[in-house]
């Protein structure tokens, strides 16, 4: 992949820049929102391992200078938002403490690797794992060491600039922020565009309230996690989307489907073809129906991954299987 040679400036801001490698169709390619004020500068989101950080930390020398980046915000635990943390020493690292918490209970960068290397070329994981992450080099990533926890907001200076934390949680991830800079907003995964997204803490209500909370706080441009800038019309269209799936999985579940059966009867209704990764959506309907058994999503991420990855792998090897 072709990764960014600069960083992209936010228009009609000061000191606000996007390294965005990410190419509809894949994983792990996260944005960075750059925050550069006076002699201070901030980072929110790292890349998933240590080429990625150091690519785009050739990206912003021309933009960052001699200044060093004094503060690291995770917008949440995935790997491909914080494991290039450790590039930048001596930077307090900021997360919530429910993130922070649930660290323990994501695949570490050496799991990663065993799965890349180890598991079966020809099953459904292996094959699934090196089709979409076979570029990353996974011994050179390292887990987050959050020195600043919060709950709820926080907020701090970078320069003279304003930095507002709030914490939106579990919808995407156990530990979701948001990031407002000003009429900025850096949304994490939980506004997750262009692809069918993955959410691995839900319910899907707890998205939808993360990202109407977004448009609450009355952005002119919104960060997505992955993807290009977006405006709020273009959020307002995501919620649709997540009202629609949350819709249509409750409507499988009242009906006795198992999540395999649900997936499979979704996409034999042309749902949202214009979306990539429509495997991500197992993901989705399998915490969902946790959540409504009255339970918590209680999958781990690779019981969820699996399952996504089963999918593609069915839809990759037979025929007859619905198109998405």
């Amino acid at each position: 992949m072709n990764l960014p040679r600069q960083l992209v400036p936010i228009p009609d801001t000061a000191g606000l820049h996007v390294w965005m490698p990410y190419d509809s169709g894949s994983w792990g390619y996260a944005n960075c929102l750059w925050i550069i004020s006076g002699d201070d500068a901030a980072l929110i989101d790292t890349p998933y391992d240590g080429p990625l950080t150091e690519a785009m930390i050739r990206a912003a020398r021309p933009v960052l200078g001699t200044r060093q980046v004094t503060t690291v915000v995770n917008t949440h635990a995935n790997g491909d938002h914080s494991w290039g943390n450790h590039m930048f020493p001596g930077a307090a690292v900021i997360s919530t403490h429910c993130g922070s918490e649930h660290l323990e209970h994501e695949p570490t960068p050496q799991e990663m690797h065993r799965l890349l290397h180890e598991s079966a070329p020809d099953g459904p994981l292996g094959w699934y794992f090196r089709r979409y992450f076979g570029a990353f080099d996974f011994l050179s990533a390292r887990v987050p060491a959050p020195t600043v926890t919060f709950s709820g907001h926080h907020a701090f200076t970078v320069g003279g600039t304003d930095v507002e934390l709030i914490e939106v949680g579990p919808a995407h991830h156990a530990g979701d922020l948001i990031v407002r800079v000003g009429d900025v907003v850096c949304a994490g995964d939980v506004y997750f565009p262009d692809d069918h997204p993955p959410h691995w803490s839900g319910p899907i209500q707890n998205v939808i309230n993360a990202n109407e909370t977004i448009l609450d706080l009355s952005p002119r441009v919104i960060v997505p996690g992955h993807g290009r800038l977006k405006g709020p019309h273009d959020l307002s269209e995501h919620i649709d989307y997540l009202r629609t799936a949350q819709r249509e999985i409750r409507l499988r579940f009242e009906s006795g489907l198992t999540v395999r059966e649900a997936m499979d009867d979704i996409f034999r209704r042309d749902f949202y073809p214009q979306l990539r990764l429509p495997e991500r959506l197992m993901i989705v309907i399998a915490v969902e129906y946790s959540h409504l058994q009255g339970g918590s999503a209680s999958h781990s991420i690779m019981e969820l991954a699996h399952g996504a990855a089963q999918w593609a792998f069915d839809r990759h090897t037979q025929p007859h299987m619905p198109a998405a």
